[in-house]
């Protein structure tokens, strides 16, 4: 039959455990840095991401602004054709 446990080796049982729990304390706090430091740099693209959206976007706004303003421009030159009898070429 077994013998009932000592102090002894309850101890020992414990430190076991205490070792491991520090090391598995460790591990998470490492992890938990890691995924920190993942989520900052997601953010960080993120908000990269965010203001090349939002330069096209404002690239795109002026172009249509600038075509609309040389589409006006075009049609006056047409008219200005049409009464001085001077043509428009290649427009």
């Amino acid at each position: 039959m077994s013998e009932p446990a000592t102090r002894n080796d309850i101890d020992e049982v414990i430190d076991i455990l205490k070792g491991f729990m520090v090391q598995v304390d460790e591990r998470f706090n490492r992890i938990e840095s890691e995924i920190t430091q993942l989520k900052d740099s997601h953010n960080r693209l993120l908000n990269t991401i965010d203001g090349f959206v939002g330069r096209i976007d404002k690239y795109e706004t002026e172009l249509a602004a600038r075509d609309s303003q040389f589409e006006k421009l075009l049609s006056w030159a047409r008219k200005v054709s049409e009464q001085t009898g001077i043509p428009l070429e290649n427009l």
